[in-house]
């Protein structure tokens, strides 16, 4: 009994769309069949207000009229990219091309008599110098971040107060200076390739003599 009970509800379950009829219709295609109404009209005597459509519909013209494709039954076929085509005669820099460009880099004051280090080429290839020359040198590379052009190294100080004492420093009443610490190694572009400068922070440069011999260090490693 139970059973038969079951199979009577599947049955009616599955014939609902023929017993409810338009109940349950497919209406993903209803707005092709609706009206279109005028449009709507300030009230006279009161201030006429900027009136636009909700869903505003593109006029079909003669190139978007014959880029919709039916297939044999009418059916809507959904278009797809053409291939990608790429002619034998463009050029394209290789990586040993940009290998092949020189550096040149030279240690040079800008404008407001800060020290920089200046390097020609591409922004690309000289990123990638420098980071490299940064990683095989003495200096401690901890990140870099390619987006703001910015290589995050520490530097050991002479100048720099240390922030904790040692016991033998503190028993001996030591006051000895130097200290490894945190730097911001800015690149950015110029007309003619990129420059380099050392800052303490995004807004103060590091000292003038400490700059002097790290530019000059890098210099020697991107020569190499």
């Amino acid at each position: 009994m139970i059973r038969a009970v079951f199979l009577l509800l599947a049955v009616n379950l599955t014939g609902c769309s023929a017993i409810f009829g338009d109940t349950f219709s497919d209406r993903a295609q209803g707005y092709l069949d609706s009206e279109t109404q005028d449009r709507m009209q300030p009230v006279a005597g009161q201030a006429e207000l900027p009136i636009q459509d909700t869903y505003v519909i593109p006029d079909v013209t003669l190139s978007s009229a014959s880029a919709i494709q039916l297939d044999e039954d009418g059916d809507f076929v959904v278009p797809s990219p053409q291939p990608l085509v790429i002619a034998a005669e463009e050029d394209s820099a290789s990586l040993t091309e940009l290998q092949g460009v020189s550096l040149n880099p030279r240690l040079e004051r800008d404008g407001a008599g800060t020290q920089v280090l200046r390097l020609n080429g591409h922004f690309a290839f000289a990123w990638t110098s420098v980071a490299e020359a940064l990683v095989a040198s003495d200096y401690a590379l901890t990140d870099l971040n390619r987006s703001t052009g910015t290589y995050y190294i520490t530097i050991f100080d002479p100048t720099a107060e240390r922030p904790e004492k040692s016991f033998w420093q503190w028993l001996t009443n030591s006051n000895e200076l130097g200290a490894e610490v945190d730097y911001l190694l800015r690149m950015n572009r110029s007309r003619l390739g990129v420059y380099l400068s050392l800052q303490k922070d995004l807004e103060t440069l590091a000292d003038d003599a400490l700059a002097v011999s790290f530019l000059t260090d890098l210099q020697e490693l991107l020569v190499k």
